[in-house]
């Protein structure tokens, strides 16, 4: 990993570490992943489905359904992200449960490089619904079939409620 980093001119202050244990068990995640991912891929069969895939096909379409109810409009194609997102969450903190390992989601650089990602994918939401579309979902359903005194209460509700998770997040 140092003649890496020398390589690119990146000088680090501990050449004796010159990684994290957190980035070390980041990529050994990123790395189990992609063999798990591959494995899966490898063993994909329409006439005898395995465990492996069935589990994965269970996982996809939970991902599915959660993103068709949060996203709504056109959420398949944010379903391969989604998905390798939730199972990389899921395996950073399972891997802290290992003696020896910690889990790299505890370490906020983690959580907020991945927070990074999905503010850019908001941005995509904002070019497709247009500015007063995407905040238009932040105060909740506006259905016609929901009487005007829930229309102007559930806003006044919803927007500090989302506005305070998305800063949380």
């Amino acid at each position: 990993m140092l003649a890496l980093l020398q390589a690119l001119h990146i000088h680090p202050k501990h050449p004796a570490t010159p990684i994290s244990k957190q980035l070390c068990h980041e990529l050994l995640v990123v790395a189990l992943l992609t063999i798990f991912f591959i494995a899966v891929r490898v063993r994909l069969s329409v006439e005898r489905p395995g465990g492996l895939q069935h589990a994965m096909e269970g996982i996809h379409g939970f991902v599915t359904d959660l993103a068709g109810d949060t996203i709504s409009n056109h959420s398949e194609k944010y379903v391969p992200y989604l998905t390798a997102l939730a199972m990389f969450i899921l395996s950073c903190n399972l891997i802290g449960l290992v003696p020896g390992l910690e889990s790299p989601t505890a370490v906020p650089i983690v959580r907020s490089a991945a927070r990074c990602y999905v503010v850019l994918l908001s941005h995509h939401g904002v070019r497709e619904n247009g500015p007063v579309g995407y905040l238009a979902h932040f105060i909740g359903p506006q259905d016609k079939d929901i009487p005007i005194v829930l229309r102007i209460i559930l806003p006044i509700l919803m927007l500090p409620i989302e506005f305070s998770a998305t800063l949380r997040a």
